[in-house]
């Protein structure tokens, strides 16, 4: 089997490990609202733009790990709290749906190790680690 990392495209190019787990986040449109998301990108570019000037490689790269760890629980936190927006996945109806669509793909196009559907989000651990072709 080939263990190289797949490339592949969309607007920019992607390396996926072939074989690995990956946790995924993925949240109802208009579930933040928008100057919210604006503000934390722009402030997460700008710390990342000052790491960046970190000369020594290893501090560097382990400082804009970390910082991109807080800048994930920032965005977390915002769904977390925020009162506006849409909650659809709080109706257990909705939410249900949401379930079978994740298990359908289970075994097809990942292994999935876990999840949870949140009001506004929903959260998977998938693994790519036995998936044909891959």
């Amino acid at each position: 089997m080939n263990k190289s990392p797949l490339l592949y495209r969309r607007k920019l190019p992607h390396l996926q490990p072939r074989e690995g787990t990956f946790f995924v986040t993925f949240r109802l449109a208009g579930s933040l609202p928008k100057e919210v998301v604006v503000r934390l990108r722009d402030e997460q570019a700008q710390t990342e733009r000052v790491l960046a000037r970190i000369k020594d490689e290893k501090q560097r790269k382990h400082l804009i790990s970390n910082q991109r760890k807080k800048y994930f629980g920032r965005f977390d936190a915002f769904l977390d709290a925020a009162q506006g927006g849409p909650l659809w996945l709080a109706d257990d109806r909705i939410a249900g749906l949401e379930a079978d669509a994740i298990h359908y793909r289970d075994s097809k196009d990942y292994d999935l190790h876990s999840y949870t559907i949140m009001p506004k989000h929903v959260h998977l651990v998938v693994g790519l680690d036995r998936m044909p072709g891959r």
